[in-house]
């Protein structure tokens, strides 16, 4: 279900605070973003709800203000290879503001969802008469394409210890919460989706939560995983290397 509510602008300076606290527009002019700004429209959406698909057409920028959303490729077997988990701040569908293409890949909520979309027609209307501010466009492109770089060299070079270590390490710094039993990861993700996320079965992925669980190195309880032992977790994902 997709709830959508009046323009961000109508709320004075938000939804500029918004878009500085967003990589993209970060190295933009102030007099853009401010153009921007008024261009924001607010949405919701449930748990499990399909964003768009794999090969819709893409028009539209989204910015994560609340929730977690799973960017990935479904399979024709009915799996998933999950690309990433976005949180707050971060963009979904950025290269449809570039392009007309179709979608490359799914996104669905994993949690209740709040954010905000931008047209491509809005942004290019803007960037016209902003063109200097191309080269933060091209710094966030870059950045996606080294993760997916490091997505491609992970997949190959380490077992399935190694990509989960480094999956859940990288998820703790991106959006992990401190707590009294160590490093929350920030995210409600089932072992299927974990599986999903780093190219392996569920069942490898359970066995190996079990047995660091028993070395005190996590800790996994209905969909919460904790990296109770930081330094052994970076241990073995060094150790796969």
């Amino acid at each position: 279900m997709t709830t959508r509510r009046p323009p961000v602008s109508d709320r004075g300076g938000e939804a500029l605070d918004l878009l500085l606290n967003v990589v993209l527009f970060r190295g933009m002019p102030s007099n853009m973003l401010l153009e921007l700004a008024q261009k924001l429209r607010p949405v919701r959406y449930r748990a499990h709800t399909d964003i768009f698909h794999e090969g819709d057409e893409g028009a539209t920028l989204y910015i994560i203000l609340k929730g977690a959303v799973k960017i990935f490729i479904p399979s024709l077997d009915g799996r998933e290879v999950v690309l990433a988990v976005h949180r707050k701040y971060d963009l979904l569908g950025e290269m449809s503001l570039l392009d007309d293409h179709p979608r490359s890949a799914s996104a669905t909520t994993i949690e209740d969802t709040e954010a905000v979309s931008l047209s491509r027609h809005d942004f290019l209307s803007v960037l016209d008469r902003h063109p200097e501010a191309q080269r933060a466009i091209i710094d966030v492109l870059v950045a996606r394409l080294r993760a997916t770089n490091q997505s491609i060299q992970d997949a190959y070079l380490l077992d399935v210890p190694g990509r989960l270590a480094r999956r859940l390490l990288t998820i703790a710094e991106e959006h992990g919460e401190e707590t009294e039993d160590g490093v929350d990861i920030g995210l409600r993700v089932s072992q299927q989706e974990l599986a999903n996320m780093i190219g392996a079965s569920r069942v490898a992925v359970n066995k190996q939560l079990q047995q660091w669980r028993k070395q005190k190195i996590v800790d996994v309880n209905r969909q919460r995983v904790t990296i109770v032992n930081v330094t052994a977790l970076q241990r073995e994902y060094a150790l796969s290397q």
